[in-house]
């Protein structure tokens, strides 16, 4: 069986997953630090779940691009893979509400585990219906980096039933942790960049969909139930650009990408985790729109998006010294000095005057960034 549509469906899953899991964050009680520190917890969870998924997928890009076929064996692992990670929104939930409750704590712990042994029983199977791959066996996969993290979570079991019952919950922490720097240390190249794109897609397709349904419905069939809602609907407008400009963004980027490697991954997969909180500070804001925590929250997000895209570039340029054209399309990094500069003076407007104005100080930086880059575009070609 072709491993194309597989990866496919595969990829989608975790895209899904990972989007509507910061659904499951509740909304602060109040427009205040107190109220947002309160949520610090279900904040950690969902990063932790984030980067366990994306470690996830990392994991089997390199292995998807190598394998041709597919058995039902390998399948049958993958897919119990899948709905172990698809109960990852519900039980991270769970956990950061019961964080020293030994049966929240043990559920989570076995979930994971179970993972990352259907994980490795599809790396078998995929081993045993490639026999012919000599890619395949070049890929020197060693059982300790494999059971490494299971070995982690064996000890968060230990420590939670005798010491601290919250081990577990840090085990699962570590675990990711460690195979994340495994993955570093291997420093593997990938020439083909369509998959992650296609990730990358995902993601963003569903995290602009999702903004939309937290728009409350208008309490009656009038337009002036309809107006009630104007600030929701301005919030809405705002975030679908700042999405849509960072999914712009990567288009062209890729558009002069040649090869990527870990650290464009995961420096992309960190926009991404920051550009998934926006449909939740989106309603925060909505909720909240002369308040100036949220407002300053909002753009703090911004601009780490906006830093981390950059440092995205930037590891293209380090990968590809020889591709021109990228080089010097990002030749400088003036559209970041000047969105950081922007942000934070209407910060401190905002904080002074008007919170509003810092929602609005993200359309002014965006459209200062495109000016910019299309004179840029324009020189090169002319060049």
């Amino acid at each position: 069986m072709n491993a194309n549509r597989f990866e496919t469906f595969y990829d989608a899953v975790l895209a899904i997953v990972i989007t509507i899991l910061v659904l499951k964050i509740p909304q602060p009680l109040s427009p205040t630090w107190g109220a947002v520190f309160a949520n610090s917890l279900n904040f950690s969870t969902y990063a932790i779940v984030f980067l366990a998924i994306i470690n996830i997928w990392y994991n089997n890009h390199h292995l998807f691009q190598i394998f041709d076929e597919i058995n039902n064996r390998a399948l049958f692992a993958y897919g119990l893979s899948l709905f172990l990670t698809s109960l990852f929104p519900y039980f991270a939930l769970w956990i950061s509400t019961n964080l020293y409750s030994l049966t929240a704590e043990t559920i989570f712990g076995i979930i994971i585990i179970f993972a990352n042994l259907s994980h490795i029983i599809a790396l078998f199977a995929v081993y045993g219906a490639n026999g012919y791959n000599d890619r395949l066996e070049n890929l020197n996969i060693k059982p300790i980096h494999i059971l490494f993290p299971i070995i982690i979570l064996i000890l968060g079991f230990i420590i939670s039933y005798t010491v601290y019952p919250p081990a577990i919950y840090v085990a699962c922490l570590l675990s990711v942790v460690v195979s994340i720097i495994y993955n570093r240390v291997q420093r593997e190249e990938f020439e083909d960049t369509e998959r992650f794109e296609a990730l990358i897609d995902a993601i963003v397709a569903i995290i602009i969909t999702i903004i939309v349904l937290e728009i409350p419905l208008a309490a009656n069939g009038s337009l002036g139930a309809l107006l009630d809602l104007k600030l929701e609907f301005f919030a809405y407008i705002v975030s679908f650009i700042v999405v849509f400009n960072m999914w712009k963004l990567t288009y062209n980027v890729f558009a002069l990408v040649n090869k990527i490697n870990y650290n464009v991954i995961w420096s992309i997969a960190t926009m991404l985790f920051f550009l998934s909180l926006i449909p939740y500070l989106t309603t925060f804001v909505s909720m909240n729109f002369h308040e100036f925590v949220p407002q300053f929250l909002y753009g703090l997000d911004f601009m780490i998006i906006s830093i981390c895209s950059f440092i995205g570039t930037y590891q293209m340029k380090r990968l590809d010294k020889s591709n021109v054209y990228l080089q010097k399309t990002f030749d400088n990094y003036n559209n970041l000095i000047i969105t950081m500069v922007l942000t934070c003076i209407f910060i401190i407007i905002g904080y002074y005057y008007y919170p509003p104005i810092i929602i609005i100080s993200c359309l002014l930086s965006i459209s200062i960034q495109w000016i910019f880059f299309i004179k840029k575009i324009n020189l090169l070609e002319i060049v």
